[in-house]
């Protein structure tokens, strides 16, 4: 009788500890994620900022962040105006380049573009970049071979001025 208090208590101790021992894994995961987070959330914010001081944005619609050649941050969106505008900020030097959405083609259209010129299985970001001191879009997919591709195409052309097939 005494021994299967002892295997039930010794039971209950386990299934307590695996149970806590899930919890810890689980709060551990949460914390990684929200720390790795951290960093770009901070970039989004101080971009927002810059983009209110420097190019007059009321209205933030989105946020864009390319690494092609160098780290740029973009804020889409409207000044006090009713103009829309992308407002690109170099993470290094901080230099803020402002351009008229209406100077370029809209991201509808340049996801339409990549799609029809290469059938990608799934299209994962579209950013903005400079590229020689001009706008251009940058297209993240992933190709019919699960590949990993970037396609930089002219801003107002949509013309594919660079491609890294297959990484």
């Amino acid at each position: 009788m005494q021994r299967r208090q002892r295997i039930r208590k010794s039971n209950r101790f386990l299934k307590w500890g695996i149970a806590i021992g899930i919890l810890l894994i689980i709060l551990a995961t949460a914390i990684v994620i929200g720390e790795a987070q951290s960093p770009l959330d901070k970039a989004k914010s101080e971009s927002i900022q810059i983009a209110k001081k420097y190019a007059d944005v009321t209205d933030v619609k989105g946020f864009y962040n390319s690494n092609l050649t160098r780290t740029y941050y973009t804020v889409a969106g409207s000044t006090s105006k009713g103009k829309s505008v992308y407002v690109i900020i170099a993470k290094k030097g901080g230099k803020v380049t402002v351009v008229p959405e209406s100077d370029g083609l809209p991201v509808s259209k340049v996801k339409t573009l990549i799609t029809e010129r290469k059938k990608p299985k799934k299209i994962n970001s579209v950013s903005i970049t400079l590229l020689g001191g001009k706008p251009h879009w940058v297209v993240s997919y992933v190709n019919s071979s699960n590949r990993l591709c970037f396609a930089t195409l002219n801003f107002k052309t949509g013309k594919i001025v660079q491609l890294i097939a297959n990484v």
